[in-house]
């Protein structure tokens, strides 16, 4: 016969069942401890070979259910349909309840609605594996906190995880995806202070976590590594709420690995777009911005170095332009070798460069960029291993010293003018 359930309990309430697996404990109350509180409290025992159901009179009460008739009976007609499955699966599983709780719904004759909560106490155990009796609770609950259970079932279902701590940091309450990320039951951690209960986060960014969302009374993020689920990225976000901080937590490593792949790739691409593709140094476009300030003036190298590799064309005529490329890659590398760290070296034309060195005065000025241009002479000259023969390389360099703010513009044109002053003077080419 179908059960006469009130019409407004058709429309869908979300989850209506809480299930706890709890682990039984010495501080848990005990079935005489249960029985002196009976006023409030209901017991019940269930045979679990006989499948008998006994109901005390509070636990009938509850029930509203009559002595003369069967407590298994009553049981299944009071409790609502929607909440069926989940009660039985207790039952059938009444070896391993122990500790479990049971929020549900049961309709009264009146068609009225009541909570009802359930909890496994203790179990006599037999010989045979299929016997034994279960003794547990049973106690209404007022409908807010049926709601509040109701909340508590959504949140075990959720994918974030969530915790609430006291300000003294005792745990209040732990969802089942904190359970399954901590590896650690919610019994052992629920009511403990957080650095007893999870070891791990003492001397970590927790307790720093924590006093943050407390002295800001508002919401703090934090992203850090996971401290029990190795080489996972989780994102923390803490909120003060009537005196207690919440939290709730995500696994974010597939994003934060996803943004630094596209961070790795733009910056790449950026890369790309200011370096010259056959030399690797900066091109010309980037090296003038590197040398330029917002106002246009010159950003302060103490002298800047036109360099231009001699008779490069005959070599392109001669070796082929694959040659010619290999060349300019040595020479490049070569040059980037003798610089400081501090000095930008940047490709303007097909075999010209120029090199910004920011040397401090005091620490040579004019002498040291001499001293480089030297070093640069006697570094590009040394042969270069061509396939069929080697090829010595030689290079013209022009300086020009910064002896004040100028513009950019102003020294380029002295670094030209001094390049073909030394073109000029430079010996023929031999052979």
């Amino acid at each position: 016969m179908a059960k006469d359930v009130p019409d407004r309990e058709h429309e869908r309430v979300g989850v209506r069942v809480s299930v706890h697996r709890l682990q039984w404990s010495p501080g848990q109350p005990s079935v005489s401890d249960v029985e002196a509180r009976a006023a409030t409290v209901g017991v019940i025992r269930y045979d679990i070979a006989a499948r008998r159901l006994d109901l005390d009179d509070r636990a009938r009460e509850i029930f509203s259910a009559p002595t003369d008739r069967p407590a298994m009976e009553v049981w299944h007609e009071r409790v609502h349909p929607d909440d069926e499955r989940v009660v039985q699966k207790m039952f059938e599983d009444a070896h391993t309840s122990l500790g479990a709780e049971c929020l549900y719904r049961i309709v009264l004759p009146d068609r009225s609605l009541r909570y009802v909560l359930t909890r496994s106490m203790t179990i006599e155990s037999t010989n045979d594996p299929g016997a034994g009796v279960l003794t547990g609770i049973v106690l209404a609950v007022d409908p807010e906190l049926g709601a509040d259970a109701i909340l508590t079932r959504v949140l075990d279902r959720v994918s974030l995880g969530f915790m609430v701590l006291g300000e003294d940091m005792v745990v209040r309450y732990i969802n089942t995806e904190s359970e399954r990320h901590l590896g650690v039951p919610r019994a052992e951690i629920l009511g403990r202070h957080i650095h007893d209960a999870l070891p791990r986060t003492r001397d970590s960014f927790f307790g720093d976590f924590h006093r943050e969302v407390i002295a800001t009374r508002g919401e703090v993020t934090l992203q850090t590594a996971s401290l029990y689920v190795p080489g996972r990225t989780i994102e923390l976000t803490g909120s003060f709420v009537d005196g207690h901080v919440a939290i709730n937590f995500r696994d974010v490593t597939e994003t934060v690995e996803r943004t630094a792949r596209l961070v790795d790739a733009y910056q790449s691409i950026l890369d790309r777009s200011r370096h010259d593709d056959l030399t690797g140094v900066l091109n010309r476009s980037a090296l003038l911005e590197r040398l330029t300030r917002p106002d246009g003036d010159l950003a302060a190298p103490t002298a800047l170095l036109f360099v231009d590799v001699d008779y490069f064309k005959e070599i392109n005529d001669t070796h082929g332009h694959a040659a010619g490329d290999l060349v300019l890659r040595t020479l490049a590398q070569r040059l980037r070798s003798e610089c400081g760290s501090e000095d930008v070296i940047g490709r303007i034309g097909g075999d010209e460069f120029i090199i910004a060195s920011f040397a401090p005065t005091g620490a040579g000025g004019e002498q040291g960029a001499d001293r480089l241009a030297a070093r640069l002479g006697d570094r590009v000259r040394e042969p270069i291993a061509l396939d069929e023969s080697d090829v010595e390389v030689s290079v013209t360099i022009g300086i020009a010293y910064n002896s004040g703010t100028v513009r950019l513009a102003d020294l380029l044109a002295l670094a030209d003018t001094a390049l073909y002053s030394a073109k000029r003077t430079r010996p023929a080419r031999r052979g």
